[in-house]
C-alpha cells in the first residue's frame, strides 16, 4: 500500500516537473532570447520533443540552443534532471575554449540564475540563456584586448557611428590562420518612411553588417543582413551590390559608405512613394469622374472607365515601386465589348511619351495624349481579333 502511494506521489511530482519544464521551453520559443543582435532567432532542439521518453526512462532531458552571435553560432547544451527540478542543469558549450576558460565558481558568480534556481518561474531558462550569452560576450571582449587590429576597428566603430556596445558583437579566432567575425548594427533610421510601406511586416527594423577578418592584417569580407521589414522597403540585401574592398580599405570608412548607401535607398523609396501619390492625384484631376478605383494606400494603380466616339474601354495604369526613376507607368487598355474564353481583349501600350524628369502633371498629360492617339487602332484591333 505504501509503495503504491509513494509511486503515485512520484508520478505527480514527475508530471509537475514535466509541465514546468515544458512551459519554460515554450516561453523561450515564443518570446525568443534577448541580449544579442540576432538572439531572437535562436533555435531550440530536444527538450519538449522527447520529454515523455526522458521522464519515463532516463529522468533527464537535454536541450540544445543554437544562438546566432557575431555571424557565428554559439550552441549551449543544457542537461536537466527532471527528477530533481530544483537542481540547475549541467551546462556545456560548442566553443571548447570558452568552456575551458570558465570555472564552476565563475559560473555561479556571473550567472545569478544558477544561485537562485526557482523551477516554478516561467522565464527561468530564458534568464539562464540570457546570462550565459552575456558571459560569452564578455569573454570575447576580453580576447579582443589581445588583438590590436580588431580592437582598433571595434573602438572606431563605437566612436564614429555613435553606437553602444550592444550594437556590436565580435568573435575573436582562437588560433592564427582562422577567421574572426564582427557584426555591427547600422544606425539606419526609418522614422521618415510612410508607415504604409512597412506596416505589413511588423518585425524588427535592423540592418546588420557582418565583417569577416581573414588575417591579422585587417583584410575583411563584408556581408549585409537586412530584417524582412527593411528588405520589404529597399528591395533586400540581394538587390544591393556592396562596394568592393580594395587592399588597405579602412573598415570604418567602408561601414560609413554602406550606411550612406542604405540611407540613399530609403530616401529614394520615400521619394518614389511621394511621386506616385502626386501622379495619382494628377490622374484624379485630369480624368475626373472617369476614375473608378485607385490604390489610396501605396498609390500603385488606378483604373479608369473612358469613352471615345461611343467606344467604351478601361485603362489600367500601374506604377512600379521604383517609379519614376526606373520604369514608366504600365498602361493597359481593355475593351468592354470583346471577350472570348481567354477573357477580354487587352493591349499594353509600350511606347507612350515619358520622361522621369517631368513633373507629375506633365507625365499624366502626356500619358493622356498618348492613350487618346492609340484608341482608334486599339478599337480596330479588338474588332478584328474577335470577328
Amino acid at each position: 500500500m505504501k509503495e503504491a502511494v509513494m509511486e503515485k506521489c512520484l508520478k505527480i511530482e514527475r508530471d509537475n516537473a514535466l509541465k514546468q519544464f515544458t512551459r519554460q521551453i515554450e516561453y523561450v520559443k515564443k518570446n525568443g532570447l534577448s541580449g544579442g543582435l540576432c538572439s531572437d532567432l535562436a533555435e531550440i532542439t530536444g527538450g519538449s520533443e522527447n520529454l515523455l521518453v526522458s521522464v519515463e526512462q532516463r529522468h533527464d532531458s537535454e536541450i540544445n540552443v543554437k544562438i546566432p552571435f557575431a555571424g557565428t553560432t554559439l550552441t549551449v547544451y543544457l542537461l536537466f534532471y527532471l527528477k530533481e527540478p530544483w537542481t540547475p542543469p549541467e551546462i556545456s558549450f560548442n566553443d571548447v575554449s570558452f568552456m575551458m576558460s570558465i570555472s564552476a565558481k565563475e559560473l555561479e558568480e556571473q550567472v545569478p540564475a544558477l544561485n537562485n534556481w526557482n523551477c516554478t518561474e516561467e522565464d527561468l531558462i530564458a534568464q539562464l540563456l540570457h546570462q550565459l550569452l552575456q558571459l560569452y560576450k564578455t569573454y570575447q571582449l576580453e580576447k579582443l584586448e589581445h588583438n590590436d587590429v580588431l580592437q582598433f576597428e571595434y573602438q572606431s566603430l563605437l566612436k564614429t557611428l555613435d553606437i553602444g556596445e550592444g550594437d556590436i558583437e565580435v568573435v575573436v579566432s582562437n588560433m592564427s590562420g582562422s577567421s574572426s567575425s564582427l557584426l555591427v548594427r547600422l544606425p539606419l533610421s526609418l522614422q521618415d518612411v510612410p508607415p504604409v510601406l512597412i506596416d505589413s511586416n511588423p518585425g524588427q527594423t535592423s540592418s546588420l553588417l557582418q565583417v569577416i577578418f581573414q588575417s591579422t592584417e585587417g583584410v575583411f569580407v563584408p556581408k549585409l543582413h537586412l530584417s524582412p521589414r527593411v528588405e520589404q522597403l529597399i528591395g533586400g540585401a540581394k538587390t544591393l551590390i556592396l562596394p568592393s574592398v580594395p587592399p588597405g580599405t579602412c573598415l570604418i570608412d567602408y561601414v560609413e559608405r554602406i550606411l550612406e548607401l542604405l540611407e540613399q535607398r530609403v530616401k529614394r523609396f520615400i521619394l518614389c512613394f511621394e511621386t506616385r501619390k502626386q501622379f495619382i492625384a494628377q490622374v484624379l484631376c485630369q480624368f475626373g469622374c472617369a476614375v473608378i478605383e485607385y490604390d489610396a494606400k501605396k498609390f500603385t494603380k488606378v483604373v479608369l472607365l473612358c469613352e471615345l466616339n461611343d467606344f467604351h474601354f478601361l485603362i489600367f495604369v500601374t506604377l512600379d515601386a521604383f517609379f519614376p526613376q526606373q520604369q514608366a507607368p504600365k498602361v493597359v487598355l481593355q475593351s468592354l465589348y470583346h471577350h472570348n474564353a481567354r477573357g477580354p481583349y487587352t493591349m499594353e501600350l509600350k511606347e507612350l511619351p515619358f520622361n522621369s524628369q517631368w513633373n507629375t502633371e506633365e507625365m499624366v498629360s502626356k500619358m493622356k495624349q498618348g492613350v487618346l492617339s492609340k484608341i482608334s487602332s486599339f478599337q480596330t484591333a479588338s474588332i478584328r481579333s474577335f470577328s
